[in-house]
């Protein structure tokens, strides 16, 4: 019997018949303010702020990574340290690209009302294209995979800055390796 329910459970999963995850919205500190009135709030925030970082990776990485001045002020925590480190290496390797990455985003996975300064607040998922982008080594040559996807699905998480009044990233993960 038990082993009946689980091969049950198995299949329905596997069928899509169970429904996905919610929306995770924890219970705010009723002592703080929330910075957002909403989800669909937090959410258009975020989509800015994504944005405005999106814009910050495709400057620097088109200029060849000698300028890493506007990190900080669309990153911050691991994914700043994160994206600095990938910097250096393209300016050592004499790296720039041309071309923009677009995105869209798909879903809000968390907003966090009570979240305070320099904390976890809203976590979306993001679908990121990069059709657009090339690669370029230091000859001029074009270094892209004819088997790099176009797309890739990301889980982002947006940390609240209080002295910038401002959502940044704090971290990044491949959410999916299949195609959004």
């Amino acid at each position: 019997m038990l082993r009946t329910a689980a091969a049950l459970a198995a299949v329905l999963l596997l069928a899509g018949c169970i429904p996905g995850e919610p929306v995770i919205t924890p219970e705010p500190d009723p002592d703080a303010t929330p910075v957002f009135a909403s989800d669909e709030e937090a959410l258009a925030a975020a989509t800015e702020a994504y944005a405005k970082y999106r814009e910050v990776l495709d400057k620097i990485f088109i200029g060849g990574a000698t300028d890493l001045s506007q990190l900080e002020n669309v990153a911050t925590g691991d994914q700043l340290q994160t994206e600095s480190d990938a910097f250096a290496e393209v300016n050592e390797r004499g790296l720039h690209s041309s071309g923009g990455t677009t995105f869209e985003v798909q879903e809000l996975q968390q907003y966090d009302a009570g979240a305070s300064d320099g904390k976890s607040i809203i976590i979306v998922y993001i679908c990121e294209n990069v059709s657009a982008v090339d690669v370029f080594d230091q000859s001029g040559a074009s270094i892209v995979s004819s088997t790099r996807p176009d797309t890739s699905l990301y889980e982002v998480t947006f940390d609240w800055a209080t002295k910038m009044n401002d959502l940044l990233v704090s971290h990044k993960e491949l959410w999916s390796d299949q195609p959004c």
